[in-house]
This record gives C-alpha cells, sequence and structure tokens, in this order.
C-alpha cells in the first residue's frame, strides 16, 4: 500500500473547513464557498488569508506576554501570568495553522490572550501610579465624589482636583482669558459612571480603573458584533497600543464607547421587522446613553437620523412615524440621565454640559492647529478655525446625503475630518470612534439603489453644497493661519535658573496690531505634551498693551518649566479673546540659549 503525499495532506489540513455559522456582513449566515465568491478569493485562499491575520494575533499576544515580564515587581502574580501568556501564544500558533481559524476554541483563546496582554500591563500601572493623566480624569473623579456626598457637583468647586494631578499645571484646560476649567464640563453620565464604585467605598484611580474596564468590555463587544470570520481584527484592535493606553491613562473616552459600538451596529436596521433581532431596537437606547456621558456623540445623531429616514423611505414606509420614535428614545434616555440635574440647578448643568462648545478654551491637539501652536504660522484666529470645522462637518454631512450609498458604511471614518480642522483636535477625537466605525463598516447592509438627488438646472444640488462647502472649509482655514495676529511676539532674553535645566524667566517684546487694547496671557510650550500653565509678570499685574503699541515685559513661570533637549523648539504664544486669538513667536532653538542672559 503506497503512502499518500505529504504534501497534499497538508494541502488538505490547511484548507478552511465550511462554517456555516458564519456570519456575512449583511447579518445573514453564508458557508464558506459563498462568502469566498462574494471576497473573490478561492477558500483556500481565504483560510490562508484569515490564519495569517490570527498570526498576527498571536504575534502580538506573545509580545505582551514578553513585555508583561518587566512588571514583575508589581506583583507577584506577573512571574506567573507572563510565562503563561507566552505559552499561550505558542501554542495558539500551532492551533491557528492546524485547525480551523473559525473554532470557538481558538478564537476565543486569542481574543482573551490579547484581552490579558493589554489589560494586564495597565492594571499593574494602574495599580502602582498615584497621580491621574488628565484633568478631566480628575474632575470627573471629583464629581462623582462630591455627589456620592449628597453635593451637586455642577454647583461645587472642583478645584480639589490639582491634589489628584502630578503637576496640575501641566493638565488643566486652560481658556484663552488666563483661566482653567474646574467646573463639571460633561453631560451627567460622565460622573455618574463612577459614582457606583465610590459607593462601595473604592477611592484609588476610580476613573482610569473603570476606563480601562470600559474599554476592555468595547473589545469584547467588538469581537462578538463582527462576522466571525474577521474576529481576528477585534483582536488585532485590542493589541494596538495606543486605544489601551489613551484609555487607561485619562482617556475617558473610553466610557461612553461600548454604547456608541451598539448605537451604529446594523443601524439600519432600525424599526424593521423581527428578523433583525434586537438591532431594531437598541440603537436609539445606546445613543442617548452615549449622548449623556460626552458630547462628542452628540456629532452622531444628524448621521443616524438621516440614514435611518433613507433607509425608511426605500422600504416604502412613512418615515416620520420612525423617526418621532427614534428620537424620542434618545433624547428619553438622555433625559433620564440628566433631568434631575438640569432641575437641581438648570443654569449650572446647561452651563457645565456646554462648557467644551462655547468657553474661550486655548487652542490645542494633533489637527490642522498644530502648524500654529508650533510656531509655523505665527499663529492662527481661533474663530475662523471654529467656523472651519463647522463647514467640514456640514461637508461631510452633505456628502453623505449626496454619495449615501457609497458612504452609508464609512461615515464614521469621515466625520473626524471636521475634527482635523477645530482648534482643539486632540487624539481622542481623531480615533476614538474608530473601533466603532468598524463595526458599522462591517455589518450595515449595502445600499445599491443611488438616491435620488434634487436638480437646479444641470447640476445637483447636492454636488453644489458638498463643493461650496469644501470651498468654505478651506477659505476659512487658510485664512485663520495666515491673517495677520494681534500680536507680534519677539524674545528678547532669557535667564536659565541654576543647573541650566529650566527657565527662570524669560523676556519678550509684545506689538499690539489691533484698534483696541489688548491684554494677552502668555503659555510657553518647550515640546511637552501640554504647557505648564500661564507666565504672570514679577508683581502679578496683567500685561496691557494699547492700540498699536508695544511693550517689553519680563514673565515668570508657573512652575518649574525644564527647557527641552538640545537643537529642540520651543514657542511663546499670546492668547486674547478678542479677537479669540493665538499669536506665537517663530521657532526659537535650544541653541541659542547660550547666547541668552544667564543669572
Amino acid at each position: 500500500m503506497s503512502l499518500p503525499n505529504p504534501l497534499v495532506l497538508i494541502r488538505r489540513r490547511l484548507t478552511l473547513t465550511p462554517d456555516a455559522g458564519a456570519t456575512a456582513p449583511d447579518g445573514r449566515t453564508s458557508d464558506n464557498d459563498a462568502q469566498a465568491a462574494d471576497d473573490g478569493l478561492s477558500a483556500e485562499r481565504l483560510a490562508l488569508l484569515e490564519r495569517c491575520a490570527w498570526s498576527l494575533v498571536w504575534l502580538g499576544v506573545l509580545v505582551g506576554g514578553l513585555n508583561l515580564w518587566s512588571s514583575w515587581s508589581s506583583w507577584p502574580i506577573v512571574d506567573l501570568l507572563a510565562p503563561l501568556l507566552v505559552a499561550v501564544a505558542l501554542v495558539g500558533f500551532v492551533i491557528c495553522w492546524c485547525s480551523s481559524p473559525r473554532s470557538w476554541v481558538h478564537q476565543g483563546l486569542g481574543m482573551a490572550g490579547a484581552l490579558v496582554a493589554v489589560g494586564a500591563p495597565q492594571t499593574f500601572f494602574i495599580h502602582t501610579r498615584l497621580y491621574y493623566g488628565t484633568d478631566s480624569a480628575a474632575l470627573d473623579h471629583v464629581a462623582a465624589r462630591v455627589l456620592v456626598h449628597g453635593h451637586n457637583p455642577y454647583t461645587t468647586s472642583l478645584a480639589s482636583a490639582k491634589l489628584l494631578l502630578n503637576i496640575p499645571d501641566l493638565f488643566w484646560t486652560y481658556t484663552v482669558t488666563g483661566t482653567h476649567v474646574t467646573n463639571m464640563s460633561y453631560p451627567a453620565g460622565a460622573f455618574l459612571a463612577y459614582a457606583p464604585a465610590f459607593a462601595l467605598g473604592f477611592h484609588h484611580l476610580v476613573v482610569d480603573w473603570m476606563d480601562l474596564y470600559a474599554w476592555l468590555a468595547s473589545a469584547v463587544l467588538l469581537f462578538f458584533l463582527v462576522p466571525r470570520y474577521l474576529r481576528w481584527l477585534a483582536a488585532l484592535i485590542t493589541l494596538t497600543g495606543i486605544f489601551t493606553a489613551v484609555f487607561s491613562g485619562g482617556g475617558t473616552d473610553a466610557v461612553f464607547l461600548p454604547f456608541v459600538i451598539l448605537a451604529v451596529w446594523r443601524w439600519d436596521r432600525y424599526g424593521k421587522a423581527k428578523g433583525a433581532g434586537i438591532a431594531r431596537w437598541v440603537g436609539p437606547i445606546a445613543l442617548g446613553l452615549a449622548c449623556s456621558i460626552k458630547q462628542t456623540p452628540w456629532f452622531l445623531v444628524p448621521f443616524l437620523v438621516i440614514g435611518i429616514y433613507i433607509e425608511t423611505r426605500r422600504d416604502g414606509r412613512n418615515p416620520i412615524p420612525v423617526l418621532g420614535r427614534y428620537l424620542g428614545i434618545v433624547v428619553a434616555v438622555f433625559a433620564a440621565v440628566n433631568l434631575p440635574f438640569a432641575i437641581w440647578s438648570p443654569s449650572a448643568w446647561w452651563h457645565g454640559t456646554l462648557t467644551p462648545l462655547t468657553q474661550p478654551l486655548v487652542a490645542d491637539g494633533q489637527g490642522l492647529v498644530a502648524l500654529a501652536l508650533h510656531g509655523l504660522t505665527g499663529g492662527a484666529d481661533l474663530k475662523l478655525l471654529m467656523y472651519s470645522s463647522t463647514f467640514a462637518l456640514l461637508a461631510v454631512l452633505a456628502v453623505y446625503i449626496t454619495w449615501y450609498p457609497q458612504v452609508k458604511r464609512i461615515w464614521l471614518l469621515l466625520l473626524p475630518v471636521s475634527f482635523f480642522f477645530s482648534p482643539r483636535s486632540f487624539t481622542g477625537y481623531l480615533i476614538d470612534l474608530f473601533p466603532a466605525a468598524l463595526v458599522a463598516l462591517v455589518t450595515v447592509e449595502v445600499a445599491t439603489r443611488p438616491a435620488g438627488h434634487l436638480r437646479w438646472g444641470r447640476f445637483r444640488v447636492g454636488h453644489l453644497c458638498v463643493g461650496a462647502l469644501g470651498v468654505a472649509t478651506s477659505v476659512t482655514a487658510v485664512l485663520a493661519l495666515t491673517l495677520p495676529t494681534p500680536l507680534a511676539v519677539s524674545l528678547d532674553s532669557a535667564s536659565i535658573g541654576s543647573g541650566q535645566q529650566h527657565l527662570k524667566s524669560i523676556t519678550v517684546t509684545v506689538t499690539n496690531r489691533t484698534g483696541s487694547t489688548q491684554s494677552p496671557h502668555f503659555l510657553v510650550d518647550i515640546g511637552a505634551g501640554h504647557p505648564t500653565g500661564f507666565w504672570t509678570t514679577v508683581n502679578n499685574q496683567p500685561v496691557v498693551v494699547g492700540p498699536h503699541r508695544s511693550v517689553t515685559v519680563t514673565l515668570l513661570p508657573a512652575t518649574l518649566t525644564y527647557f527641552p533637549p538640545w537643537a529642540s523648539n520651543w514657542v511663546i504664544d499670546a492668547y486674547t479673546s478678542s479677537p479669540r486669538a493665538l499669536s506665537t513667536t517663530n521657532d526659537l532653538w535650544h541653541n541659542y540659549i547660550p547666547k541668552l542672559n544667564h543669572p
């Protein structure tokens, strides 16, 4: 009897077995051959693709186990957990290539490994950390504690949050008027999410702990909500370090992320027949909860409402009752969370909830405004940047309506475009919605019929709107960064502190280019994540510059300000409230410092 060809056996083993339970992006089950045909891949190539993707997951778990070893001094259990992760990863590689990558054992083990690989190190870091990494986390902590003690967080000063920050001046959210935010500046859900932990007696960095749990819960949701043949995506995103680092280090957006994921999961099935499952009703409840926590989910509302309107009309039904029910549930859930505080103190709740949208905050973030923050443009008109961001949001909305079949699945990837133009375009605004966007990408049905367009002569109104809003976005952004700034700021001298490591004082000349008196407030950006507070004069008096006049003033730091590394850039910022603008020096080089005045 002849032996079979070993190459044939290996090829047969690597061929993916049919998986009748696999879920297609439209929610229907399909066998492997049908899915492969849809993707233009043979079953064998599809199997190879999945195995390669899961191999990356197992590599991430392996690296997580190796990195975890360095935390052995944090907790004795690490001595067992680190080698266990390594062993599981090595076994995972074998399982991945010797059995179906869609088996529950393989996928469950892979996802569990990913959760432990990212969650365990952050658990030990939080356990050994004493301070929060953002003022929003510290303020939420104090607000939840205040509520548990029977006080209204919206009418109580939260300034004691400075005790929870290592260097408070490095973390505050500053305004162009020279102050910083010490009040509750989010909807009530932002602190209600943490209040139960305080009620149970927990006190150590409660916000960071709960945010980490919320992110891990979001990862688990992502795993179960995407189709089975794509669950490696959930594990890979879980292993993406930036999400875990941000969400366990003060990124409070983690709390609303699970609700946003549920809000956009199969959102186009809302109000349809029972065959849609819980997707026919869960969306507005989840959206209402997300909106009751922070303001970012508010931007999802018009897209979801318009999308449901279009989907309902395409089904031949009257969209008004469906939309009324959807919006009614969103508002009711939001009110259930926030109404008690709105009744408790209406003006304080209203002012606090709208603080990020109405208060004149300083510029910050990684978007377009970075050109001004880093001294490349000499400053920026913050109002024009806000207008540019608004136009960008409207442009994305117009694109969504005009090219609905093409954009129906991807609009969540386009939404951060509007945040990119904002004067405050933080990392969280640009990436936090990505896990939810992925859920929408793979669970929303493809729109097969083109949306109707209103016509004006030979032109489509939608195309005209998109073009006009795109031009408005670009023009206002360019003007914001190129128009003359209210002030011209130049460095005259700097005094270096003992040890040649920090700035003791700086002397600047400020010229007022406007026809009205200005009283600027100064920040110094030395290349750290955030400026170290407003610099003040020797006698702590405000700097006043008359119309078309110049003054020379010596400024002192609010806290110890170390100088950047050799040959690094640094910038002096001057903020004015009317006009609301940022004026900066050009880039200053560290190697210029030895030529300046020493003490």
